[in-house]
């Protein structure tokens, strides 16, 4: 069967007045906003990427020919962005099934996301597919490219939304865990509103919440994942205060998201890669190992050994300590040996961090 194909249209063309700077180069790490929404697309297997360009074009152009993507002018760029949605329409390749549409401002669009709105357009099959986070419709949505014609003969007047609104019965909402589709640019606050999130490395709070209703994680696991963030926060509070310079976004996000995959057999491997899968290697690699872990007692604290000591010392959403864990732990399993030694190694694995944890506080050590 052959598989669809797809497009994305990215507008680059108007002259960010409010902005002051020329918002399609300005930086996220190594990369341009422009070049962070084309990268976005590609990695998502996008086959026909048309990048929309005006107001000064030969810099955005310089920046994207080596990127494997069309460009194509508009010259009537200071009519709007309808006009460039339009031309962008234009050149789609003509076995094109359906096509994303991204303002240069909303720049920080996830993988994932557009992943998640490929896959929901083969699922229910309705000509448009919005993303939705915390109950708020964002960019890019898809379009099936049965409705170019009706868009291209239209005034413009009130813009795609007006447009699209028409056909709302064959559109459908879909909820991502992805904040960035709502974070737009217009001023330098909100630019630097953006490199804030940006730099996280981990999902926000929100994000955090929206991933573990998507999973469909039940209260009690909640609850006891609260527990947990809270005590590996409070620990690396302390050792920050010390030498350690732990990241709090990265551990805060894998204390509430350890047991996210929780109903799967091996649910730490398992958790760890549906993180992975949605940008957060650094977070699925601490929750890989609160299950099972080997520590080293010569090397330095790392951030999975907190987290595997927090889930330890708590039993469902209370904090009760390693031995009293230990000794209930010990009684359930007492008749089954195997299960017994995997206790006490974890157990033993489990002391060795809180020692190591108190050879740096000392006196101020506590779990709360």
């Amino acid at each position: 069967m052959e598989k669809n194909k797809y497009g994305a249209i990215i507008i680059s063309a108007g002259y960010s007045s409010r902005m002051g700077d020329f918002k399609p180069l300005l930086k996220f790490g190594e990369y341009t906003a422009v070049e962070m929404i084309i990268n976005t697309f590609k990695a998502s297997k996008i086959d026909d990427i048309i990048v929309i360009v005006g107001h000064r074009e030969n810099e955005v152009i310089d920046v994207i020919k080596n990127l494997g993507v069309k460009w194509i002018k508009n010259e009537d760029y200071s009519k709007g962005m309808f006009s460039s949605i339009v031309k962008g329409m234009e050149v789609l390749k003509k076995d094109v099934k359906g096509f994303f549409m991204n303002p240069v401002d909303i720049p920080l669009i996830k993988t994932h996301t557009i992943n998640m709105l490929k896959d929901k357009y083969m699922e229910c099959g309705k000509g448009i597919v919005y993303p939705k986070f915390n109950g708020k419709l964002g960019h890019p949505p898809f379009i099936d490219c049965k409705y170019k014609s009706e868009i291209m003969k239209s005034d413009g007047e009130g813009g795609l939304k007006r447009i699209l609104e028409k056909f709302d019965k064959d559109s459908i909402k879909v909820s991502v865990p992805d904040q960035g589709i709502l974070m737009d640019m217009d001023i330098k606050e909100d630019y630097k509103k953006l490199l804030e999130y940006f730099y996280l490395g981990a999902p926000n709070l929100e994000e955090c919440y929206c991933i573990l209703d998507l999973y469909g994680v039940p209260c009690n696991i909640r609850r006891h994942s609260d527990k947990v963030s809270e005590i590996a926060l409070n620990i690396l509070n302390k050792l920050n205060s010390k030498e350690y310079n732990f990241n709090k976004d990265i551990m805060l996000a894998a204390g509430l998201l350890h047991d996210l995959a929780r109903k799967e057999k091996n649910h730490a491997k398992e958790g760890a890669k549906i993180l992975s899968d949605l940008g957060y290697p650094n977070v699925g690699k601490i929750i890989a190992t609160h299950m099972d872990i080997e520590v080293n007692e010569e090397d330095n604290i790392t951030e999975g050994e907190l987290l595997y000591l927090a889930d330890k010392v708590v039993q469902e959403d209370e904090l009760v300590g390693l031995e009293k864990r230990f000794s209930e732990y010990s009684s359930r399993f007492s008749n089954n040996p195997e299960a017994l030694n995997k206790v006490r190694k974890r157990f033993g694995e489990a002391r060795k961090i809180e020692k190591k944890i108190k050879s740096v506080l000392g006196k101020d050590f506590s779990y709360e």
